[in-house]
């Protein structure tokens, strides 16, 4: 029984240890950490898109662009950091979304000098 008990607490110290170890190998690469809108949310007409990164971005290396439905770019600002936080980045939309779903694809480059690039999805609710 204590053989049992033993490779039980083994095995939970090697998952937790696993999983620190991922977040802190997470905490070192560039990447988003969330977003306005959220990922797969369903919204009413932002006004801006928001993008949370793990770090900071080199210089003049973020962007950020919001695609519509139909597959077309939509006219955004230029994506502009947090004056209080140089990982927040936010692009200002001109007018109103209709409904339907868009992608915002972006691209920045972090302390290790790699390019990464992802994109996500949102749905804008008819009002």
């Amino acid at each position: 029984m204590r053989a049992r008990a033993l490779i039980l607490a083994a095995g939970l110290l090697t998952a937790l240890g696993a999983t620190a170890a991922a977040e802190a190998e997470a905490a070192f690469h560039f990447a988003l950490s969330r977003s306005a809108p959220a990922a797969d949310a369903a919204v009413p007409s932002p006004s801006e898109v928001r993008l949370w990164f793990t770090q900071v971005a080199q210089p003049g290396s973020v962007a950020i662009r919001l695609v519509n439905p139909a597959g077309g770019a939509v006219p955004t600002g230029e994506p502009t950091p947090n004056e209080d936080d140089g990982r927040v980045y936010h692009v200002s939309l001109s007018q109103a979304l209709p409904a339907g779903a868009y992608t915002v694809s972006w691209r920045g480059i972090g302390d290790d000098g790699h390019v990464v690039r992802a994109d996500f999805r949102f749905t804008v609710n008819a009002e």
